[in-house]
């Protein structure tokens, strides 16, 4: 993953460090953390885009059938996200504070196709 840090006038700064302030995310690590961003996003809660996001609170306060909540997720990300295609959101683990989901998905750029590519989204509840 390409990683740059940056100072707060928008200049690249070169640390020895990995943890980083503000980094640029580019390549198929960039879905991911788009997916993550639909993810933890309620439905309208965006002014600028009162699509994106998913309805977060369904699974904050729980919902009877694990099925219908992984079927709605993996609806709601390949709606807000067009180039992705065959997304699967799949339950891992849930606990008191957190939800870990695994999430596959088809990438389509207009060249190449890329099949099984996965990223694993915790959400916090």
């Amino acid at each position: 993953m390409l990683a740059r840090d940056f100072s707060i006038l928008l200049e690249p700064v070169v640390t020895p460090t990995s943890k980083k302030d503000i980094s640029l995310v580019s390549g198929y690590n960039a879905y991911a953390q788009y997916i993550e961003h639909v993810m933890k996003t309620q439905k309208k809660e965006l002014v600028s885009d009162m699509n994106l996001g998913t309805d977060y609170f369904t699974y904050i306060f729980g919902t009877a059938d694990r099925g219908v909540l992984e079927l709605t997720l993996a609806s709601y990300i390949q709606a807000a996200i067009p180039k992705l295609t065959n997304v699967k959101a799949t339950l891992l683990e849930q606990t008191q504070s957190s939800m870990l989901f695994e999430v596959l998905f088809t990438f389509f750029d207009g060249i190449k196709i890329q099949n099984n590519i996965s990223c694993t989204i915790e959400v916090p509840l």
